[in-house]
């Protein structure tokens, strides 16, 4: 009887409190600032074990809590671009009639960035878009952002020239035997190709291909072949080796002039194979820093290995200032831009260590169920 009347008053007393907890507020809609601040980085989720599914996520890095600021979907090994001159993020995606099967329909999703919204989108023909694991180099602007170049793959390479405020595609340019998309100049874009040379396109003020011409040879795709992935410095974007060189290569004209490469490693840590390795394996500070992502023991096909420390190298000496030990090791790395910068890494656990980039402090984690699989992250601005 006592266990009885102890549980009926049980039962009481928590419907009394939770019957005094005010009702949750309903279609509140949260607004972000038109212009983002440079602790926000954008954190895309392949998610790959629901790919119709992936997403990008906006987080601030600097804050203790409440990181998370938002997200919006980009389906099926999207590409992302957000605009630094307009209030719009752009999301190529694909989609299919039941989901994952059926009529295939290619979009570029534009979405204002306060609201987070689709408030238009451009259809693609042909089935052409390159679905792949995303890179930053498969999508990009032009010209002052008047055109988005997206990266096509059927297996045939070729680029279309979007122009954003027609809202039309204007062209499509072939790519023989090259990938992905490094602009150059104003009206141009440079590809990295099979034969170790660069291709550069050359376009007009309405986008239309006017020439081509190849750079020669600067790498060996055989010995020591060069990830598609690059850091930029001003005018100057650095592309990583898998044996650990590093190759810039000036883009201030419509002819990219190819620079000597240098070395990341001493004889003694190459001695130890010390590589860069990951997927995201590089990024740069406009203050002139490289931070690239390094693990030892390197060899054949470890180039997608996480990295257990990343390096920061100063591109005007060209010499290495201090190496940064992970908490854990990552697989992608990007830096903030501004004055007090922050070194963001996927790690293996697929959350987001938040470093000094400075002094290379650990600050905190940002993860749980936010994402998936944070492959590629871009820095706001």
């Amino acid at each position: 009887m006592i266990r009885l009347v102890t549980g009926f008053l049980t039962v009481l007393i928590s419907s009394t409190a939770l019957a005094e907890l005010p009702n949750d507020p309903v279609g509140v809609s949260e607004r972000l600032p038109a212009s983002y601040p440079d602790t926000w980085v954008y954190a895309h989720d392949t998610n790959f074990y629901a790919l119709a599914d992936g997403k990008v996520v906006i987080v601030d890095v600097a804050a203790d809590n409440h990181n998370y600021k938002g997200s919006l979907g980009v389906g099926q090994f999207g590409s992302f671009l957000p605009s630094s001159t307009r209030s719009e993020l752009y999301a190529a995606e694909t989609f299919y009639s039941k989901r994952l099967r059926g009529e295939r329909t290619d979009v570029v999703t534009i979405y204002d960035k306060v609201n987070l919204r689709p408030i238009d989108e451009i259809v693609l023909p042909g089935g052409k878009r390159g679905q792949l694991v995303t890179y930053e180099n498969t999508l990009q602007f032009l010209n002052n952002e008047k055109f988005l170049l997206l990266f096509n793959f059927t297996p045939a390479a070729s680029v279309s020239v979007i122009d954003i405020d027609k809202r039309k595609i204007v062209s499509e340019v072939q790519i023989p035997g090259c990938s992905m998309i490094y602009p150059s100049a104003k009206m141009s874009f440079a590809s990295l190709c099979s034969d170790d040379a660069m291709l550069v396109s050359h376009l007009d003020a309405q986008g239309k291909l006017v020439s081509q011409k190849r750079s020669r040879k600067f790498f060996n795709g055989d010995a020591d072949p060069l990830f598609v992935v690059r850091a930029r410095v001003g005018d100057v974007v650095y592309f990583p080796s898998f044996k650990g060189q590093v190759q810039p290569v000036d883009m201030s004209s419509g002819t990219p002039k190819i620079l000597d490469s240098w070395s990341l490693v001493s004889a003694e840590e190459k001695a130890e194979n010390w590589r860069p390795g990951g997927w995201q394996m590089i990024s740069a500070h406009k203050n002139g820093e490289l931070y690239v992502l390094m693990h030892k023991g390197g060899k054949n096909g470890s180039h997608k290995n996480p990295g257990t420390e990343v390096w920061v190298f100063d591109t005007g000496t060209r010499k290495r200032s201090r190496r940064i030990e992970l908490k854990t090791p990552g697989v992608s790395i990007e830096v903030t831009q501004g004055d007090k910068p922050y070194l963001v890494v996927t790690n293996g656990e697929f959350n987001l260590d938040v470093y000094k980039a400075g002094s290379g402090e650990w600050l905190r984690v940002i993860g749980g169920r936010a994402f998936e699989m944070p492959m590629v992250l871009h820095a706001a601005n």
